[in-house]
């Protein structure tokens, strides 16, 4: 499974940047049933200063879920993840 190509790019750059996949793309039926999901194992590396309007970034910082930082496309309902809670932090 190929996340969108917004997110697509955004992995491309990460994993070249030295991340790793701790999950590879695969349907989660969440946050929408057509979604989906795949997590970094370490925070975002690139710049997201300049991201496409569709992908919007933020931070759950919720052991629960298990991500510290995520970049949403809310066009397609893909979810990119990264790094672990840090207790503390925002």
């Amino acid at each position: 499974m190929t996340l969108c190509a917004e997110l697509a790019a955004v992995l491309a750059r990460e994993l070249s940047s030295g991340n790793r996949l701790g999950q590879a793309p695969h349907r989660a039926g969440w946050p929408q049933p057509d979604s989906l999901f795949a997590a970094l194992r370490d925070d975002f590396k690139s710049d997201l200063a300049h991201l496409p309007a569709c992908l919007q970034h933020g931070y759950c910082n919720d052991p629960h879920y298990g991500w510290y930082e995520e970049l949403y496309c809310r066009d397609h309902h893909h979810l990119l993840v990264a790094g672990v809670p840090k207790p503390g932090r925002r």
